[in-house]
């Protein structure tokens, strides 16, 4: 009795590859073709009734994705095996496309007999993938359980600064979460508001500061401090005066500073100090008043100037006899604070309101108007509403800024068309990149592919060693051109650097040049996020001319990345142990442009480039882009 045979349905949206399949597959004992689709609909729908053993289907076609595929097919039908064909070897796809449930990952182009291999293993419940590529989806994975364990021993790292640093400061100080939920307290803590800290984390810092309750001034400074875009180095804080509660239900006048953590999500560091009343303390504060650089003067709620300090005096020309007493009028002609609305004075005793950055006009004593830049600072006490101004003389800034405002706008005007062009020269760019791309894999190698499977049938049919000999060869040189057409494809679009992200992009390409030269390498990421998308090409690309001249110029033995995040933005070091060059040398020489093209891609998204080098010592190329470079919009 015959062996039944093995139940195949192939699904490829190119006529001529799907062709070719078909026919190896008809014409080979033990397997029956039983059907043909060539999109992701079709492949669902025949597989449901058809009940195929083995599919065999292509990784990129329309109306749909091999991994949803994979997944529908094999949800109707858990018998059914399916080989996933495609045009490159990608450890990410490969990953995808077996945890969704293929049984095997091959590459157009492969050998004759590793097709009808791949069925047959599927059919016998078995996996099939090349060893190269089983090797990068290891590689792949420990790199993610690495990335994992780093992140998690980066966090834990963090937690014992921040605690230690927590412990050095003598202020009573708190981290606090966006929730306003205490994750973290130092030991002053316990002294100043007699709670175990221990007994705090978790609790609301209302417990401590009934200023921070919905609706009053700290929970709004608070809010905005969570919600803001991503610290920076430079990030502002909060100060303010306020009452606190103890344990025992005493309370107490408090300075608040709040700062946002950098590095850490949503969290808030909260620093408490006591204010004791006394001689000590309040020659503390009148040191500290007359010690502002900034003119600085304390208003009641009429409008009446209780006291100022040298600079004020020193600014306006005025003695302090002079000023005390008078309405504040007689320094701010056009003043705001007599005409705020009620919501803004501040509740409960020793709460804060805050405003900055008031342009307005000041008056000196003989009379000369000029542009003053305020803050304000509403607090009550209990000798009532006290408002601290706090002014600074703008005139020298305000006649620089308009200078120096005409000045941007000329030299914008001048090289805004020039910027354009550079701009839309590098989208299309990467338009034509893609396009070709999907080109060469659409159709070259698929036609490349199908004939490769015509000549392994047409070998079937030669029994001349000489004509098998020359079929050979010929055989070789299309695996050959199959593989170049690949590397095509990965160089013009890379296919880790979407799915997988920059730095998985970049250890794909290092390892092909180690394939290719023997050059090895170290990569180094302190990324806390994926770049976004139109960032990351801007990056990859940039690198990837760096790496290009390291590999054209440089017989390195060794290369080096660094990718960290700086200043709103992402600077990448590349360093290699190559012979050097005379930087002057090489801008000069004709042809070599590779310098030029990547500082003038960083430069047009509004980021820089540099490179170092000296004869014999190698080369280190460093530039920087910000966040948003992909998205970088020249139409103002």
């Amino acid at each position: 009795m015959a062996e039944p045979r093995m139940r195949v349905m192939i699904v490829d949206d190119d006529r001529t590859f799907r062709e070719a399949l078909a026919d190896t597959i008809s014409g080979e004992p033990g397997f029956e073709l039983i059907g043909q689709g060539v999109d992701h609909p079709e492949a669902i729908r025949l597989a449901s009734e058809i009940r195929p053993q083995v599919v065999v289907l292509d990784a990129r076609m329309p109306d749909g994705d091999a991994p949803s595929t994979v997944r529908a097919i094999r949800d109707r039908d858990p018998h059914a095996e399916i080989i996933i064909l495609s045009a490159y070897e990608d450890a990410a796809s490969a990953v995808e496309l077996l945890s969704a449930g293929a049984s095997g990952y091959l590459v157009k182009g492969a050998a004759y007999g590793e097709i009808l291999e791949a069925v047959a293993r599927a059919a016998r419940g078995q996996l099939s993938l090349s060893t190269a590529l089983a090797q990068e989806c290891v590689k792949l994975l420990r790199r993610d359980v690495e990335s994992g364990r780093r992140a998690q021993a980066g966090t834990i790292r963090n937690l014992i600064i921040m605690r230690q640093l927590l412990a050095r400061v003598s202020d009573a100080a708190m981290v606090v979460g966006g929730e306003g939920r205490i994750e973290m307290a130092n030991a002053r803590v316990e002294q100043v508001f007699g709670y175990q800290r221990n007994s705090l984390v978790g609790e609301q810092i209302t417990r401590l500061v009934p200023a921070f309750r919905p609706g009053e001034p700290a929970h709004e400074l608070f809010a905005r401090l969570v919600t803001a875009e991503p610290p920076r180095e430079e990030s502002p804080g909060a100060h303010f005066t306020t009452v606190a509660r103890r344990k025992d239900g005493d309370e107490l006048p408090v300075e608040l500073s709040m700062t946002r953590l950098l590095g850490a999500p949503s969290a808030v560091a909260v620093f408490a100090r006591e204010l004791r009343d006394g001689p000590d303390e309040d020659a503390r504060h009148r040191e500290m008043f007359e010690s502002y650089p900034d003119a600085t003067a304390v208003v009641d709620a009429n409008g009446v100037i209780r006291q100022v300090n040298r600079a004020t005096e020193d600014l306006f020309g005025y003695s302090r006899a002079e000023l005390e007493g008078q309405s504040v009028d007689i320094l701010l002609p056009e003043h705001p604070i007599m005409y705020r609305r009620e919501s803004d004075e501040p509740t409960g005793s020793g709460a804060a309101a805050i405003t900055v950055g008031l342009e307005l006009l000041g008056r000196r004593r003989d009379g000369v108007n000029f542009p003053v830049d305020m803050s304000i600072s509403r607090v009550r006490t209990r000798e009532g509403m006290q408002i601290l101004l706090s002014m600074r003389d703008m005139t020298e800034a305000v006649g620089s800024r308009a200078v120096l405002e005409h000045s941007v706008e000329v030299l914008r005007a001048a090289g805004q068309e020039h910027r354009r062009l550079l701009v839309n020269l590098v989208r299309a760019q990467e338009r034509e990149r893609t396009r070709v791309a999907a080109g060469i894999h659409d159709d070259s190698i698929q036609v490349i592919t199908a004939a490769a499977l015509r000549l392994q049938q047409l070998r079937r049919r030669l029994s001349d060693p000489e004509d098998l000999k020359i079929l050979s060869k010929l055989e070789e040189n299309v695996r050959l051109a199959a593989d170049r057409l690949r590397r095509m494809i990965f160089d013009f679009q890379p296919p880790a650097l979407g799915q997988e992200g920059l730095v998985a992009a970049l250890l794909t390409y290092l390892d092909q040049m180690q394939i290719d030269t023997g050059l090895t390498y170290d990569v180094d990421s302190e990324l806390t996020e994926e770049p976004p998308e139109g960032t990351r090409v801007v990056i990859y690309r940039i690198a990837q001319e760096a790496l290009m001249n390291v590999l054209k110029h440089a017989r390195a033995g060794r290369v080096r990345a660094r990718l960290t995040e700086v200043n709103d933005g992402f600077l990448m070091q590349i360093v290699d142990d190559g012979v050097g060059y005379d930087p002057l040398e090489a801008e000069a020489r004709s042809g070599h442009l590779g310098l030029t093209l990547m500082r003038d891609r960083a430069e047009l998204v509004g980021g820089w480039c540099r490179a170092e080098s000296t004869p014999g010592a190698g080369t280190t190329v460093e530039f920087w882009v910000p966040r948003d470079a992909g998205t970088a919009d020249t139409s103002e």
